[in-house]
């Protein structure tokens, strides 16, 4: 009984693991592609400046690039793998016994 609910446990920071990594990898990388082909527009050397302030206190001036999300995507992807590997070991596991 203990093993069947820790597999359903697995089951499921799988399945959310492969959830994130999909939603990481379409935000970052899949939507840019998509609107820079849509509107004909190069990101690759896109970035962002924002001037806050105002008449009562300084300027700041804040630059921004592209965030460095692929290490994100790339860990939920392999924590994504090797669930569905250890998934699959087991369930050979249980049919060949």
């Amino acid at each position: 009984m203990k093993k069947e609910k820790s597999i359903k446990m697995i089951t499921i920071f799988t399945v959310i693991c492969a959830l994130v990594a999909f939603i990481s990898l379409f935000s970052s990388y899949l939507l840019s592609l998509y609107l820079s082909h849509k509107f004909n527009i190069d990101t690759s050397d896109a970035g962002s400046i924002g001037i806050i302030g105002g008449a009562d206190g300084p300027t700041a001036v804040y630059l921004s690039g592209q965030s460095s999300s692929h290490l994100f995507t790339a860990i939920f992807a392999l924590l994504t793998i090797l669930g569905f590997i250890y998934l699959v070991v087991i369930k050979y596991k249980k049919n060949h016994n």
